[in-house]
């Protein structure tokens, strides 16, 4: 069910409640971002690039799931680039999105990437939220507001890891990226969870949930410096090939 607020006949569609619901929460994300990160970046212009970057990875991973999980529903490939009239989004296809969209944009800038992830994660999870409240309103649906509860719980969770993690036993290199990292681990195993017990039909997007969970635990864990990460990151520096 669509919910139109505005008609804009010249652009063949409407501004919808799913729709304003997004913008506010991506402006709102955006802003807290802004202010946590600009001392990270050499301008402005870099940061806004990255905005940018990060929503159109967001919005092409969500409408490309979305449409291999709906194919016979959605017909024409030409659909996926009408949103405003053939709505539909994967919520684990846009995180895997903002996350290829996030490491590329840092390969062409020579950025390192993970200096921003414990700024980012706040941001990402209120962007997220927005999401699900959007479609909870819509749709009225049980699915959307457990998982708006989810996004809920890990921004409450979010504050006390951002705030304790380096002095975590288990997690003993206190390497910066383990509030996104466990933030991710949080939410895409509650999805996948609540997809599956409280949701038909979302078989890939289950399995792009669990997928974007187990790279999660398994970078957590790489990046802990614990004995075991330490053997397995020497046994992946083992394989590869020899450069002289």
């Amino acid at each position: 069910m669509i919910i139109n607020l505005i008609n804009l006949p010249w652009a063949m569609g409407s501004i919808t409640v799913f729709g304003l619901t997004i913008f506010l929460a991506f402006i709102w994300a955006s802003f807290l971002f802004f202010r946590q990160t600009k001392e990270e970046f050499a301008n402005d212009e870099k940061i806004v690039s990255f905005l940018i970057n990060i929503f159109l990875g967001w919005l092409t991973g969500a409408r490309l799931f979305f449409y291999l999980g709906t194919l016979r529903q959605f017909g024409s490939l030409l659909k996926i680039f009408l949103p405003w009239r053939y709505p539909g989004l994967s919520f684990a296809g846009g995180i895997l999105g903002i996350i290829v969209a996030a490491w590329l944009w840092s390969r062409r800038q020579q950025f390192e990437i993970w200096r921003l992830t414990d700024a980012a994660t706040q941001p990402l999870l209120i962007f997220a939220g927005g999401f699900f409240l959007g479609q909870t309103l819509v749709t009225q649906e049980l699915f959307y507001l457990a998982g708006l509860g989810l996004t809920l719980l890990s921004i409450s969770l979010s504050f006390w890891v951002l705030k304790s993690y380096r002095s975590l036993t288990w997690y003993p290199s206190g390497k910066i990226g383990f509030a996104f990292l466990s933030a991710n681990i949080v939410l895409c195993f509650g999805f996948s969870l609540l997809a599956f017990l409280l949701s038909s039909g979302l078989y890939l997007e289950t399995l792009l949930s669990l997928g974007l969970f187990f790279w999660s635990l398994i970078i957590l864990l790489l990046r802990s410096e614990t004995p075991l990460a330490k053997k397995i990151n020497q046994q992946i520096i083992n394989l590869r090939p020899n450069q002289k």
